[in-house]
């Protein structure tokens, strides 16, 4: 019973990080190109998996995304460019995240700490990403492209008071920490909805999916 019950479970897991993948990469689609917001909301699901199942199944998440990102990219422009080199900025996000988050019970003890532990959790790990980011586009591109909003925000100041790299880095740091903001917080909503949902089930059929995280 309890082999099946696992077993249940990591099915159940697998088919949320298929479908939260699939959702971050619709969430671009929308944000990105359509709205053109100078913003990444790439990561949202994949903070919401950091919560609800740890950091391992989290990455996986992203990989999830980034492979449908890298496909559309090989359809759209022959290459994918090598965008998958910022699964390493997802994996920052996650280890400095999950620093701060992996003692669930610091999250329910009141408003004031949580707010105060998720608002660490993003400053750290948005000036962290940014620095990882900065250098990753340096490599790939060499140049400003200024093909996405956040990409016209980020190079603003390029060619004029700084280079490239230090564009890359400094102009990418008041985006990144927004874009942290928004999606961290958007993510620790999801994981009390989704907690909650888990609860009334198990409530109601006696079983539920394991977190990871806890």
């Amino acid at each position: 019973m309890n082999e099946k019950k696992s077993l249940k479970q990591i099915i159940e897991i697998a088919l949320l990080v298929i479908v939260f993948g699939c959702i971050d990469f619709l969430a671009v689609l929308l944000f990105q190109d359509i709205l053109d917001i100078p913003l990444f909301l790439d990561t949202i699901f994949m903070t919401a998996t950091l919560f609800l199942f740890g950091p391992v199944v989290a990455f996986l998440e992203y990989l999830v995304y980034m492979g449908i990102s890298c496909i559309r990219m090989m359809f759209a422009c022959g290459s994918a460019h090598m965008i998958y080199l910022y699964s390493i900025s997802a994996l920052t996000i996650i280890v400095i995240t999950w620093l701060f988050i992996r003692r669930k019970g610091n999250l329910k003890k009141n408003v004031n700490r949580t707010f105060i532990i998720l608002l660490s959790a993003v400053i750290i790990s948005g000036l962290a990403c940014s620095v990882v980011s900065g250098f990753i586009n340096f490599f790939i591109y060499f140049k400003n492209e200024n093909d996405l909003a956040y990409d016209r925000v980020i190079f603003a100041f390029n060619g004029e008071q700084f280079g490239f790299l230090a564009s890359a880095i400094l102009g990418r740091i008041p985006v990144t920490i927004l874009d942290r903001i928004i999606t961290t917080f958007a993510a620790f909503g999801i994981f009390n909805l989704y907690s909650k949902i888990k609860t009334s089930i198990q409530k109601i059929g006696g079983g539920g999916t394991a977190s990871f995280g806890n």
